[in-house]
């Protein structure tokens, strides 16, 4: 009698295959196990390299333009104390500023600005990825905890 060990073997990943194929979308959890190189450890199972990941601006660091209309604000940290050449347009004199003129004041910041958002991933940061139908690669889709900052407003 022959043996169809190996035939039913083939058969039955032959169907999982074909299943596979049919899910458009597979979602995973993954947590960042360093930055650079790129590394990511999806569910325990497996760790993804740079080139197995495409990367969404969520995840990213990069720039955007902005509008801004407003003006600059005297408080502890700016405090005001700098100085501006002043001219005496009475008199027709030279400078008058020797720094003992009140130089509070508000400067205007107006117009398209280029800005940095600082999206990089970081070490330990927990991601959500999506599998491209295939499997071969996966889209950082978003971080599903608090971002890591470090800015000096903190």
């Amino acid at each position: 009698m022959p043996d169809y060990t190996g035939l039913v073997k083939a058969m039955k990943q032959a169907a999982l295959d074909a299943v596979d194929a049919e899910k458009p979308v597979a979602v995973y959890y993954g947590t960042v196990k360093s930055e650079s190189p790129l590394k990511i450890d999806v569910e325990q199972k497996m760790t993804l390299s740079e080139a197995q990941l495409v990367l969404t601006k969520a995840v990213l660091d990069h720039y955007v333009d902005i509008e801004v209309s407003h003006y600059t604000v005297n408080d502890a940290f700016l405090n005001g104390k700098h100085t501006h050449s002043i001219t005496d347009t009475y008199t027709g004199g030279g400078s008058c500023d020797f720094g003992n003129l009140d130089t509070t004041h508000k400067h205007a910041y107006k117009g398209r600005k280029k800005i940095k958002i600082y999206n990089g991933l970081k070490t330990g940061e927990k991601v959500l990825l999506v599998r491209f139908q295939e499997g071969q690669k996966f889209v950082v889709w978003d971080r599903v905890c608090d971002h890591t900052v470090e800015g000096e407003w903190l």
